[in-house]
């Protein structure tokens, strides 16, 4: 990938734990597989009742503040929430990282995160209905790149739009993703990883560009599955609630037991200054984080604060 452009802020350098053998651009095979994919109502329905209930939910914020949440996440998602919004949705956080809000607008005119996604096929256990592992890179209207259950038997990566009406993108099968899905380890144990490198930055004016990326292990390199150019001030991506959560676990089930361990391994963020300018990537540091858990089971293997966790149940 290219380190500049001739636009407001150069492209973001890649994570430095892995290396890079230049940016393959394979949106169009990703877009193809996606075009053939089925349209999931009730996996859209459920996905935006758990957004609605993350943000009802959240401790770390006073009633006055929990509402306005909820208030944005209605407005962002638009008209199709408006018949779901007061159907009941169980669980919610079954366990994960928010970033502190000094920390949630902490940059300039680019923000962007790398994770692996520490995701079993199947996720064992008494799974029988949806459930994440998903991030947000702290911008408001940045993307969501996701591994999604639906019990244990139909797993893929998505993408979600928070800048876009037409939100959901991209929605590829495990099946599909075998460059893509490794094996990593941490404390002595090897875990399932898809890794993921999701930004937003200024690119012109007032233009943004969200991407969306997933590691090639076959050819070592990072592979742009997802982009998306769009019109947004700065208030917009900085005083939303939504691009609040770091890697979290997002349930749908009162309760969980005998789940295989999965997680986020290496999570780390780099920002662009107010001049454009990237930094250096950095693991999130336990002083720009919280965790939340909501009691459904989930229980912590390990936490590396707060870049690092595996949960089983």
């Amino acid at each position: 990938m290219s380190t500049s452009t001739s636009n407001d802020t150069a492209v973001p350098q890649p994570p430095s734990n892995r290396l890079h053998a230049g940016l393959d651009d394979v949106r169009g095979e990703f877009d193809a597989i996606t075009a053939k994919m089925p349209v999931d109502d009730a996996f859209r329905n459920a996905f935006m009742k758990g957004k609605i209930r993350l943000a009802h939910t959240h401790p770390a914020v006073d009633l006055a503040a929990r509402d306005n949440a909820v208030q944005q996440i209605i407005g962002a998602l638009g008209p199709e929430v408006h018949d779901i919004r007061d159907q009941p949705v169980p669980g919610g956080v079954g366990y994960g990282i928010f970033y502190s809000p000094a920390y949630k607008t902490n940059w300039g005119t680019g923000t962007s995160m790398a994770f692996d996604a520490v995701c079993p096929n199947p996720p064992g256990g008494n799974v029988n209905t949806y459930l994440y592992l998903t991030a947000t890179n702290r911008a408001g209207l940045g993307v969501e790149a996701f591994v999604s259950y639906n019990g244990q038997n139909d797993t893929h990566f998505r993408v979600f739009d928070w800048s876009r009406n037409d939100h959901w993108q991209t929605d590829i099968p495990f099946s599909q993703l075998g460059n893509y899905l490794s094996t990593g380890s941490a404390h002595g144990h090897p875990y399932p990883i898809l890794p993921i490198w999701n930004s937003t930055w200024r690119i012109s004016g007032s233009t943004y560009r969200n991407q969306a990326l997933l590691y090639n292990h076959v050819r070592g390199g990072w592979d742009l599955i997802y982009q998306h150019d769009y019109t947004a001030t700065d208030a917009q991506q900085k005083n939303a609630w939504i691009g609040s959560w770091a890697p979290i676990v997002e349930t749908f089930q009162p309760s969980y037991n005998h789940t295989h361990p999965m997680g986020a391994l290496a999570t780390q963020l780099i920002s662009a200054n107010g001049n454009g300018q990237w930094g250096n990537w950095a693991m999130l540091a336990q002083s720009n984080a919280t965790i939340r858990t909501d009691n459904v089971g989930f229980h912590r293997e390990f936490l590396d604060p707060d870049y690092a966790f595996i949960v089983v149940s």
